[in-house]
């Protein structure tokens, strides 16, 4: 009985362990910053704190539900409880289909924010005189329709609950639409999203000097038929992604036509978004609806602001359009290499001589910003520009050093914390996402890795030898791959296992190296050869998980 019982532990604990994510020592740096991202995100108080909700304990990661999403993308790794913290938000929408941003319980201590009540109109809030529960909507964001879209594909691709997708795609439906038809969100002449005159995908604008008291806070965060507006392309690129990602979900669910109809509305918005708010070079910060109020002293059109990374990671842009967008931040990277850590500016140039009570260099107003870091390397990674990702890592490792191995959500150009800052765990999630999708290289094509794509990365980091295993944390299934190269041989050799099906193995082909021979479980194959603008990646299709390839590169 005894041994029966260490047997079953022992299976329980390697189960555990083989869904946990991470890379073996080989990696050297890489696998320190994913392990100290990690260890932050889980040591955050925020994480460890019991959240008990409409009658039922709820994993939050940050009590914003915008932040929260943000940050799924590093804890579906590690994490089981993916979906019970979206879910109390999914079922607080309001009738006209807009979500609330956050919740106060003011049960036991007197929360200051329900002096709104007075101020902002009543659909921006609402009142749980039950549970003494405080909800509210900053009017003046344009955003968490179609987050929460991201919120349960996350959850589905982590999951497979199809029952869960089934229950809430009315209500992601409802979201979408209250966007595209509210006189507040939506442009009839562009035919997309808009906001007042935020720093990117902020949540307040700059109020003119002077203006005070409850007219001060209207300004700041409010937003009626008066404000002025326009559009702004992270905003779109939201949208597009949530569009593509709803007709997944109603294919899944086996709604062929309304799958088609969502990723036609897709490719509408990513046409209407590239023809309006493309300058040539990368995203236009604004594209103006009503004229930019002239104490915001600003050029809408020759910012660049933060969102240009998400855009890329959203598909947005095509690949050229991506390469011009990191040659962008390589520019700025140029200009600014003698005064700043890194170029991760969350708008540049800043807004002079402040916006709201920020001074320019202050928090989203030039602040270094550890989110637009990760969320710019997982897409140079995916983009051809790997060198330039790589680069970005070592900035990484040279801020964590520099506060105790914490990454801060805003950092001053020396590298160390600002005071005031986003919540951390934007920034460490992104991160990680990078660190996993783009130099690990492993994408779930499908649900719980069951279709996966491969590209190992390590080569421009001079890793020679690693191993890396991802997985989610509700046990579902992982990939494991063992990466070798020999510098004198150049050769690699790669095994892989774990519980997909299918894998699309891509291995990057540096400049340096002409050509390349493949085997595959030891038969010579004819790689394919794609293109990924500067760069070239020979592929192959992989059916079952368990295989062993080699590749010799030929100068």
């Amino acid at each position: 009985m005894k041994k029966t019982l260490i047997a079953l532990l022992l299976c329980v604990l390697s189960l555990n362990s083989g869904a946990q994510t991470n890379f073996s020592d080989g990696a050297g740096m890489y696998a320190g910053l994913l392990n100290d991202l990690k260890k932050s995100l889980f040591d955050n108080p925020r994480y460890n704190k019991t959240v008990v909700l409409d009658g039922k304990e709820r994993r939050m990661f940050v009590s914003w539900i915008r932040d929260h999403i943000h940050t799924m993308k590093a804890y579906k790794y590690w994490e089981k409880d993916m979906a019970s913290y979206l879910e109390f938000f999914l079922q607080r929408q309001t009738s006209s289909g807009m979500y609330y941003d956050y919740w106060e319980s003011y049960k036991d201590h007197n929360v200051g924010q329900l002096f709104f009540t007075n101020c902002f109109d009543r659909q921006f809030y609402f009142v749980d005189v039950n549970q003494q529960l405080f909800f509210f909507r900053m009017p003046i964001e344009a955003d968490l329709e179609y987050l929460l879209v991201e919120g349960v594909y996350t959850y589905w691709q982590t999951s497979g609950d199809t029952a869960f997708v089934e229950k809430w795609l009315p209500v992601l439906v409802k979201g979408l639409k209250y966007l595209m038809t509210d006189p507040l969100r939506w442009s009839k002449e562009y035919l997309l999203v808009k906001r007042p005159y935020s720093i990117d995908t902020w949540d307040f604008t700059s109020q003119p000097d002077g203006m005070t008291g409850v007219e001060s806070l209207l300004y700041h965060i409010g937003n009626d038929d008066k404000t002025p507006k326009g559009i702004m392309h992270g905003d779109n690129s939201g949208m597009y992604q949530a569009c593509k990602q709803l007709s997944d979900l109603f294919k899944v669910t086996g709604k062929e036509n309304e799958a088609r109809e969502w990723n036609l509305q897709a490719e509408l918005f990513r046409n209407r978004l590239n023809t309006l708010c493309w300058n040539g070079k990368y995203y236009a910060h604004f594209i103006p609806i009503d004229p930019v109020p002239s104490h915001i002293k600003t050029d809408p059109i020759h910012t660049l602001s933060l969102s240009n990374t998400y855009d890329m990671n959203r598909g947005a842009p095509t690949r050229e359009m991506a390469a011009s967008i990191i040659n962008a931040y390589r520019e700025v990277e140029k200009k600014t290499s003698s005064e700043s850590v890194a170029a991760w500016f969350g708008i540049y140039p800043p807004i002079e001589p402040h916006f709201g009570r920020y001074k320019t260099g202050v928090y989203m107003n030039g602040a270094v910003l550890p989110l637009v870091g990760g969320e710019l390397t997982k897409a140079a990674f995916q983009n051809g520009e790997e060198e330039f990702a790589v680069e970005q890592l070592k900035k990484l490792e040279l801020i964590m050093n520099r506060n105790n191995r914490v990454l801060p959500g805003c950092v001053n150009t020396d590298g160390t914390a600002q005071e005031e800052a986003i919540p951390n765990e934007w920034g460490q999630a992104a991160f990680v996402s990078a660190l996993v999708e783009g130099l690990a290289g492993v994408v779930d094509k499908n649900i719980l890795f069951r279709e996966v794509e491969i590209s190992p990365r390590w080569i421009f980091a001079d890793v020679n030898q690693v191993t890396v295993n991802v997985g989610y944390g509700n046990e579902g299934g992982q990939v494991t791959y063992t990466y070798s190269f020999d510098p004198v041989s150049k050769k690699i050799g790669i095994s892989t296992k774990g519980s997909f099906g299918k894998a699309t193995l891509r291995i990057p082909l540096p400049s340096q190296f002409r050509l390349a021979a493949m085997t595959v479980d030891g038969k010579k194959v004819v790689p394919s050869v794609e293109y990924v603008n500067s760069s070239r990646y020979i592929t192959t299709l992989l059916k079952g998980s368990n295989h062993q390839i080699t590749v010799i590169l030929k100068l």
